[in-house]
Parts: C-alpha cells; sequence; structure tokens
C-alpha cells in the first residue's frame, strides 16, 4: 500500500478569491473552467491558467445555472422557469437543447443535466436518458461494467482503462443497472455513501484499489476530476493526483462553510457557503 503521509508536499500557494456566488459554482475539470453566479441577471466564465479575466455573460430571464455537471466545454445547461435551455459561452446565446425533444424532454418531470459537444444526458419520467444533439438518436441504455458515456464521442459507450469496472446496483427498486461511477484516468472513483468509510480509488493497470485515507474523521466532499482526486478532510483540502501520485494540502478553514474542493489540471477550484452566499476560490496545485 502506498502511504499517502510519505507523498505530501505542503502546498505554500496562497489562494484567490474569484468572487460569490447567488447559486451553487460550476466547474469543469477536463477544460480547467469555472462558472458562478454574482447576481440574478449574469454569470462570470473563468478559464483557470489562461491570464485573461472572467468574461460576464447574461442570463435569461428566470434562469439560473444547471446541476453539478451542467458546464461542459463552451455549453452550459441552464434551469429555467420554461424548461432546460444552452447557453453557448462562446457567443452569450441561449435557446432550447438541441434533441431534446426527441427525447421527450420539455416537461415538468424532466429536464437536462449536461450537453457535450455531440451528446447531452437528461432525465424524463424518473428515468435517464442520453440523446443525441441533432436529434438522430436517444439511447436509454446503460452499456457494461467497462464502457462509459462520452458525450463528445460519435460512438456514446467508449471503455474505461481495464481493470476498472463499473458496480452493479443490488437495489431492487433501482432503475439502474450499474451504481454511479466517476472517471477521470488513470483514476476510477465508485459511489461515496458514508464518509466514515475509507476513501480508495481505482487506478489504470492497477488490480487492487488505491486507499488514501482511513477517513476516520470522514471525507467530505470528494470530487474526482483531470486526473486527481481531491476532497475535505479533518480541517484540510487535500488532492491527490493519480499520474504523478503526488499530494497536496491546505486549511479548509479559510475558505468558509463546508468547502468543497475541485481539481482541474493546475488548480483546485473550493466553494464555500450556503445558497446565496457561495465564495469561490482558485489555488494554483502542483501536478
Amino acid at each position: 500500500m502506498i502511504l499517502l503521509a510519505a507523498l505530501v508536499a505542503p502546498a505554500q500557494a496562497a489562494p484567490a478569491r474569484l468572487g460569490t456566488s447567488l447559486s451553487p459554482p460550476l466547474v469543469d475539470s477536463a477544460a480547467g473552467r469555472v462558472a458562478w453566479q454574482p447576481d440574478a441577471g449574469s454569470i462570470r466564465v473563468l478559464d483557470l491558467g489562461s491570464g485573461a479575466p472572467a468574461r460576464a455573460l447574461a442570463l435569461p430571464q428566470g434562469c439560473s445555472p444547471g446541476d453539478p455537471g451542467a458546464l461542459r466545454g463552451d455549453r452550459l445547461v441552464l434551469a429555467c422557469a420554461e424548461g432546460p435551455r444552452l447557453l453557448d459561452l462562446a457567443t452569450g446565446t441561449a435557446g432550447p437543447v438541441p434533441g431534446a425533444a426527441a427525447a421527450g424532454i420539455g416537461g415538468p418531470d424532466s429536464g437536462v443535466i449536461s450537453a457535450g459537444r455531440v451528446w447531452a444526458e437528461g432525465w424524463a419520467h424518473g428515468a435517464s436518458v442520453l440523446f443525441a444533439l441533432d436529434g438522430a438518436a436517444v439511447d436509454r441504455g446503460d452499456g457494461t461494467a467497462r464502457t462509459l458515456p462520452d458525450l463528445d464521442a460519435a460512438a456514446l459507450w467508449q471503455p474505461i482503462c481495464a481493470p476498472l469496472e463499473r458496480t452493479l446496483s443490488e437495489e431492487d427498486e433501482d432503475e439502474r443497472r450499474f451504481l454511479p461511477y466517476s472517471y477521470s484516468p488513470p483514476l476510477g472513483l465508485d459511489q461515496r455513501v458514508f464518509d466514515y468509510r475509507p476513501l480508495r480509488v481505482d487506478t489504470c493497470g492497477r488490480e487492487r484499489p488505491l486507499r488514501l485515507s482511513a477517513c476516520e474523521r470522514a471525507c467530505a466532499a470528494v470530487h474526482l476530476g483531470a486526473g486527481a482526486i481531491a476532497w475535505r478532510e479533518h480541517g484540510r483540502i487535500r488532492l491527490y493526483r493519480g499520474a504523478t501520485r503526488g499530494s497536496s494540502r491546505w486549511r479548509a478553514s479559510r475558505f468558509g462553510r463546508a468547502p468543497e474542493p475541485f481539481p482541474t489540471r493546475g488548480h483546485v477550484v473550493v466553494t464555500g457557503g450556503r445558497y446565496g452566499a457561495y465564495s469561490v476560490w482558485s489555488l494554483p496545485a502542483p501536478t
């Protein structure tokens, strides 16, 4: 077993406060992008590490940024009074989510979670659904234990690295065949139900999961992305990068109430606070 303590090199980089948000800030770990809502009528979008200031974009009336996963590349899913809409971050224009109607999405018991370049993910009548943005295909399947949907790929179901695989659901009332699984090579993470269970990650090419912490004082706010995993534990924000096996940690109290860390390639975005009063921070993090 790799001892995490032996890998830790305390980080000295000072956090940068990006702003405040009415709704929960959103992070695209792969793109290194964060979006937040400073007021009812606009959002800010920042590309971390670009050196450019945050861009201000208008929100349509009655809309707010969607749930986790809503920010992906140049697309941001909005939750609106008349149904989900898609905001193009490159142009600042918003419109209906293409292909959603073909998937049966549009009523009060349906919605859209995320949109990629080719596919989008949503739900209708309590069941998840994947649909092509051109309206040509709808997929209500679950794939296999060793595949996951890639919303940017023409062939939706893409293999994950060996020996990683998803866990079958054992709940009879659960319509899903597999439990939720997070994947960002070289790491994979099964759904965590209890914060006090040991934190283990799957690693490409490694048969046994890697134990990062015993979590005796709870490992909370666990997020996987950009080949790294970040979490809050015992008053610290902690980060582990799968490719380098390097780790970092920061004092959590500086980020406000119940901070949540989201890893990107060169940073960790930390959000803290509560609904209507979130704070957004960025930490340069060693790669």
